[in-house]
């Protein structure tokens, strides 16, 4: 197993999937990326050096590195709501209810 693939698991441990946003998840997308492994023989390494600066940035976004570095003074957002409001508003429901809101104000209105 080259040190790449294990590198990537590790990433994989700390980034959980959000069942609530399935096919936009971040996780998820970076879970396909894992594909680009199964033949670690046939990367080029062209395409190795750029994955393995994709997984420097992955760790790096994992460990919230950032986020220690520049710890942010208040908790408010743009939008004034709260990140467990953020999240739901986010949700694949929310959005699903949304374009059925839009669908029935556009079958109203004609």
């Amino acid at each position: 197993m080259s040190a790449q693939y294990k590198r990537f698991l590790k990433v994989l441990e700390k980034w959980p999937t959000d069942k609530t946003k399935v096919g936009r998840d971040l996780g998820e997308q970076i879970r396909k990326q894992v594909k680009d492994f199964t033949n670690p023989a046939g990367l080029s390494t062209e395409v190795n050096d750029k994955l393995s600066a994709q997984i420097d940035s992955l760790e790096r976004l994992s460990g919230n590195i950032y986020a220690k570095k520049y710890q942010r003074r208040y908790t408010s957002t743009a939008t004034g709501l709260s990140a467990e409001q953020c999240s739901q508003v986010l949700s694949s429901e929310f959005l699903q209810y949304l374009n059925d809101e839009k669908l029935g104000e556009r079958e109203k209105s004609d």
